[in-house]
């Protein structure tokens, strides 16, 4: 009883400490974002900048660590909660209801990966092809509720809606996949030689061999 009321603060705490980092970083990062790079690209007669910078990768990577470190409803609770936090501050329209389901896709997939045990270092191309597709579900999600409320609801105005979401979609592969190598393999290369000395350590003693 008393581990698991351990187990149980431990979790409230790790939970409380990434909602914070999440809600300061959005808040105190937001005005710090550099200028897009001054590459540009035409698409569907739409000229914009090869990238759009935004602090989507942010969340996204406490999504994915909220998947290693729990396997409960703080998958959910914590992105959540910080994105409820920033939009009162910040502000938001009915986009909302994509950008927090977008992300909760996020959390989940990463504790489905959590959930059979893939979440390990040896598994590293399949965490980086799972979060990749995660952005990319985020992104195809959220985009689709750009259409329905800013955009004519025909296909020409599909299509100029994925259109003038490409560059941020660009910089959201592109800042999640540094944000994973630089945060999350760090993390599970720590937690697998953490896992690797308690084995050991909790390994019974072998008798030598006797001959006699």
């Amino acid at each position: 009883m008393i581990e698991v009321i351990r187990n149980n603060i431990s979790k409230i705490f790790i939970a409380s400490a990434l909602i914070v980092i999440g809600v300061i970083g959005r808040l105190a990062f937001l005005e710090f974002l550099p200028s897009s790079p001054s590459l540009y690209i035409t698409l569907n007669n739409v000229t914009q900048p090869v990238l759009m910078m935004d602090l989507f990768f942010l969340v996204a990577i406490i999504c994915i660590l909220s998947g290693l470190l729990f396997k409960s409803y703080f998958v959910f609770l914590v992105p959540l909660s910080i994105m409820i936090i920033t939009d009162i501050i910040i502000g938001n329209d009915f986009i909302f209801l994509f950008t927090w389901s977008g992300f909760a896709m996020i959390g989940f997939i990463s504790l489905v990966l959590n959930s059979k045990n893939k979440f390990t270092i040896k598994n590293t191309p399949l965490i980086f092809g799972a979060s990749i597709g995660s952005v990319l579900l985020y992104d195809l999600w959220t985009n689709l509720g750009c259409w329905l409320g800013w955009y004519p609801n025909t296909i020409e105005g599909l299509s100029l809606c994925f259109t003038n979401a490409l560059p941020f979609t660009l910089w959201h592969l592109l800042s999640t996949t540094v944000a994973l190598t630089v945060i999350v393999l760090p993390i599970l290369y720590i937690k697998k030689h953490l896992d690797t000395k308690s084995d050991y350590s909790t390994k019974p003693i072998e008798k030598p061999l006797s001959f006699y």
